[in-house]
């Protein structure tokens, strides 16, 4: 079998992209074949590991525009889709067409599977007409679709893909509602983690210090400032903890996080890591936070249950679905009643002060729980489920059948 792989933006740097290497990784199986078109820009290294990469290079005479993000914020410089204009979404469809036609002709796939229910993905189904096509939503597509219903009108072929799959049921009516996709052609197949990347630490570290870990994109609809407001609370009862924001963050920001910890010596600032340097420094660490307001899964979260860490998350649907029950009753997760949400992705500013209490009170319950080896056989079991050589082989029988 010969699979094709599409996605518009960068892989491995954002959840979809990961996902998208990930998924590639788990496919390069006996039998199949895999090929890749994807965006990309000279600065950046990536790696696809697949028979033919093909790569759609942004901020070049042919796309002179930074790289398309799904979300409005984007750990690295990108164009916000709602920003855009008709004449730059037309050289962005030219651009990648004239990659996927020429891939088509040499690579001949069998399948395509497309990630993000969006222009590119519309574009797919258009090109490959005889070929099976398969759309994966990571929810910030329809999050994008609610939000600018102008864009309705490119996603006409949406509904003709042979089968949609998503990770978290969520968005299922909005799928259906918005995008005409028959019901009978979705399926919820969750997320998956990289399990050779992600795992428990070897030795038990002694350390003097409470290490907590936020990771991903530095802005409101994360909650990262929220966070940032816990640690003056949280330094009264544990001076000798440290919070870890890791990810590319504007002056701006880092001055609105700095001011939210009221200048805290203990907020260490970082750079965005890659998975692996991710991965040691959760595994250095104590306890990862996910406050995020809008998440359609939150596939880090799991990561760093992977690493045996605790986590603290706000409430996400998709997350607490896919969890299993031992790993939610071992309480190596808490979730976090919302603030009230709007537009999606925004809190209120009346409700944000008691969310800050709530976050505090629950990263106090996992500081407690630290030396308690509440990662079980049966906890570890049901998270090594989650790994992508499980969710890579459920996709594929969800296709062969």
């Amino acid at each position: 079998m010969k699979i094709l792989h599409v996605l518009t933006q960068l892989p491995a740097k954002t959840g979809s992209g990961v996902y998208f290497t990930n998924l590639i990784e788990s496919l390069n199986q006996p039998g199949i074949e895999n090929a890749a078109v994807y965006g990309y820009e000279k600065e950046h290294d990536v790696k696809v590991n697949c028979k033919i990469s093909l790569p759609v290079t942004y901020n070049t005479e042919e796309l002179p525009f930074r790289i398309c993000g799904m979300s409005d914020e984007m750990p690295y410089e990108s164009t916000v889709y709602s920003e855009m204009t008709d004449e730059q979404i037309e050289i962005l469809l030219k651009a990648f067409k004239k990659r996927l036609i020429e891939i088509k002709e040499e690579f001949k796939p069998d399948l395509v599977i497309t990630h993000h229910l969006f222009f590119i993905s519309d574009l797919v189904r258009e090109i490959f007409d005889k070929e099976k096509v398969v759309g994966i939503s990571h929810g910030t597509d329809i999050r994008q679709i609610k939000k600018h219903k102008k864009f309705l009108k490119r996603l006409s072929h949406i509904k003709d893909l042979d089968y949609v799959l998503t990770v978290t049921d969520k968005e299922d009516e909005a799928i259906i509602k918005l995008l005409k996709v028959d019901p009978g052609k979705i399926h919820n197949v969750g997320g998956g983690y990289n399990d050779k990347i992600f795992y428990p630490p070897k030795f038990t570290h002694v350390k003097d210090t409470i290490d907590l870990v936020y990771a991903g994109k530095v802005s409101q609809s994360k909650g990262v400032f929220e966070l940032c407001k816990t640690l003056p609370i949280l330094e009264k009862n544990y001076p000798n903890i440290r919070l870890y924001i890791i990810g590319n963050a504007s002056e701006e920001s880092i001055h609105i996080m700095k001011e939210s910890s009221n200048y805290s010596k203990r907020l260490i600032i970082c750079h965005a890591l890659d998975q692996k340097k991710l991965a040691h420094l959760l595994r250095e660490s104590d306890i990862f936070i996910l406050p995020s307001y809008f998440e359609a899964l939150g596939l880090i979260a799991i990561e760093a249950l992977a690493c045996d860490r605790l986590v603290v998350a706000s409430h996400i649907d998709g997350l607490i679905e896919t969890l299993g029950e031992n790993t939610k009753q071992a309480k190596v997760i808490e979730f976090t009643e919302l603030p009230r949400i709007y537009d999606i992705d925004k809190a209120y500013e009346e409700d944000k002060k008691a969310y800050v209490e709530r976050l505090s009170i629950n990263i106090e319950k996992q500081i407690k729980r630290i030396n308690q080896n509440l990662f079980t056989n049966e906890v570890r079991e049901e998270i090594k489920s989650l790994s992508w050589s499980n969710i890579g082989n459920k996709i594929l029988k969800i296709i062969k059948n």
